[in-house]
């Protein structure tokens, strides 16, 4: 069990605010646990990090269905000159999005 996992485990709640390590609740903390999370701070920290940018990735999605773009005339793309299947979200330089009024 790694060392955020057992700081969880035992009631506490961690966070990062800029580079500063949040607990809490901090009052709750024995002298023990102080010392725990003193030494494997940068452990937690990285951990915490790791996590967080896993979340900004599923957060931003760059991707868009051909459907959604003005440059798809009748099915077709006329930058790209294809008729794409429209089933998955892809990644296009030349998207422009359409807007409904």
């Amino acid at each position: 069990m790694s060392a955020l996992n057992k700081i969880i485990a035992a009631g506490f709640t961690l966070a990062m605010d800029g580079n500063d390590l949040v607990i809490k609740p901090f009052s709750k903390l024995t002298p023990n646990q102080r010392a725990f999370l003193k030494s494997h701070k940068a452990e937690i920290v990285a951990e915490l990090k790791q996590q967080q940018a896993g979340n900004d990735a599923d957060t931003f999605d760059d991707r868009h269905y051909c459907h959604e773009c003005t440059r798809l005339v009748n099915g077709r793309c006329v930058v790209q000159r294809f008729k794409p299947t429209d089933d998955i979200p892809r990644r296009c330089a030349d998207f422009v999005v359409r807007v409904l009024l």
